[in-house]
């Protein structure tokens, strides 16, 4: 299969626009049907204009821009381009490279993990997150009263917003975790298996007299309801517990997995109410097929930002709602949000953010926002040197695009606080000195055999000795 990019002039009316395919010479299009039918096109249509304000969703081979967890504009300012000055010529042209880049590397893992799977079968979700799930583990979701609890803001928060006030006139600025091995972290959190049995307050009080003790320390997976009491004064505005991302959906947050009551309990005073305690805990990682282990464990992996996107990919897929194929018969306020295992990676991701949002903020930044791997701080310009310096030393790297001209020299180490891997530094080193062209070169690697990548990294290594002389 083919891949590509269409950019429709206007995305409400999905008619004319430009289109180029694996990164072919741009072309004027007048109507979705001059787009090739054995193309997989991704477009810079919304969610909203693709499902319910227009029909484009008819046509089995157009994807709208979230279709990757990377929008088209978010992959041109991760690769050093600004949206609103590229041409549209250009904009496709290089989209519909990386996303052909993105794909082929896709299909090639799930080729090698599912041998037998129809090769016209592979791309047939709404998402990429939903082709990708094929590959992970069958996920266990809750049914009957503990379905009516697995809810967005009442059970979990995907992203957070904090109640820190910024400064006036500053911009937002957002920081990362490097793709890869933060997916790596979030497959390997120990997750929940079932069955699940509930516990009612006066079933807790009959076991311990000190309920949030025995939650804490017990082995066992716990989804517990919570009423906070009191939070400390100096986490509270960062943690933002509860706190709606829509004024108009505001849902009194009551329920939290075990990863996050662990670190509210250290600063928090809580009340437990009553909890739903699974059976034992594993390890979602030891059951991934070889392919996707060896995906995630290759160090050439690291150095791709393309196989970046799918190891987030592949994580976020872990933690997706019900397919609809398999929802149980029941009404749509009865059904889980997400499955058990994907409670406990919204609530190890919440945690990981929290502690880097808060270290920020530590530092004297405005930090706003916070989940799925990232931070976003309010800043002003003459801030932003010391914000990049200070969010490496804590392992987070702000987007290409937003590293300041000229700040570090090719020549000299990058300092890092976070992951030591040779090829995690490696990659920061080609992104802080903002040299895209080499950080190209890196992204292929993965579609190299396995056999040829070494040498084609000493190549490139060696090229790039050889122009600095």
């Amino acid at each position: 299969m083919k891949f590509g990019l269409v950019l429709f002039d206007d995305e409400n009316d999905p008619k004319a626009g430009w289109c180029s395919v694996n990164g072919s010479p741009a072309k004027r299009i007048e109507g979705m049907n001059e787009l090739a039918t054995d193309t997989l096109w991704w477009s810079n249509m919304t969610y909203e204009s693709f499902f319910r304000t227009t029909e484009a969703w008819r046509n089995p081979w157009l994807r709208h821009d979230a279709y990757l967890v990377t929008k088209p504009k978010d992959v041109l300012q991760e690769w050093g381009y600004d949206p609103a000055t590229s041409p549209a010529d250009f904009i496709v042209k290089f989209c519909s490279m990386v996303f052909a880049r993105m794909m082929t590397m896709a299909a090639k893992l799930v080729r090698e993990a599912l041998p037998k799977l129809s090769p016209t079968n592979i791309f047939t979700g709404n998402t990429l997150r939903e082709d990708l799930r094929r590959l992970l583990p069958e996920a266990e979701f809750p049914r009957g009263e503990a379905a009516t609890i697995m809810r967005q803001g009442q059970a979990f928060a995907e992203f957070t917003r904090t109640t820190v006030r910024g400064i006036k006139g500053a911009r937002i600025f957002v920081l990362r975790k490097p793709r890869v091995s933060y997916a790596f972290q979030m497959l390997t959190t120990p997750v929940p298996v079932g069955p699940f049995d509930f516990l009612p307050r006066s079933e807790l009080r009959s076991i311990t007299s000190d309920r949030v003790e025995w939650i804490r320390t017990e082995t066992r997976p716990c989804m517990v309801e919570v009423a906070v009491q009191q939070m400390e004064a100096e986490v509270a505005p960062v943690y933002g517990f509860g706190n709606s991302m829509d004024k108009d959906k505001r849902i009194p947050r009551s329920w939290v997995a075990h990863p996050e009551f662990l670190t509210m309990a250290a600063f928090s005073e809580i009340e437990v109410k009553s909890a739903w305690v699974g059976k034992e805990y594993a390890q979602m990682n030891l059951a991934l097929p070889d392919p996707v282990k060896a995906f995630l464990s290759d160090r050439y992996t690291e150095l791709s930002w393309c196989a970046g996107v799918i190891a987030e990919t592949l994580w976020r897929a872990a933690a997706l709602g019900e397919p609809k194929g398999r929802m149980p018969q029941v009404a749509p306020e009865d059904r889980a949000h997400t499955s058990w295992r994907g409670a406990w990676l919204k609530a190890a991701d919440k945690t990981a953010m929290f502690l880097d949002a808060m270290k920020l903020t530590e530092m004297g930044y405005a930090t706003v926002s916070y989940g799925l791997g990232w931070v976003s701080c309010l800043v002003t310009d003459d801030q932003i040197p010391d914000l990049v310096r200070d969010a490496m030393t804590i392992g987070l790297m702000p987007k290409f695009n937003d590293v300041p001209d000229g700040m570090f020299a090719p020549n000299r180490p990058i300092p890092w606080g976070g992951d030591q891997n040779n090829m995690t530094k490696m990659l920061l080193q080609f992104t802080m000195t903002k040299d895209r062209d080499f950080l190209w070169n890196f992204d292929k690697l993965p579609l190299y055999d396995k056999g040829q990548r070494e040498q084609m990294l000493r190549q490139m290594l060696e090229a790039r000795k050889n122009q600095q002389m």
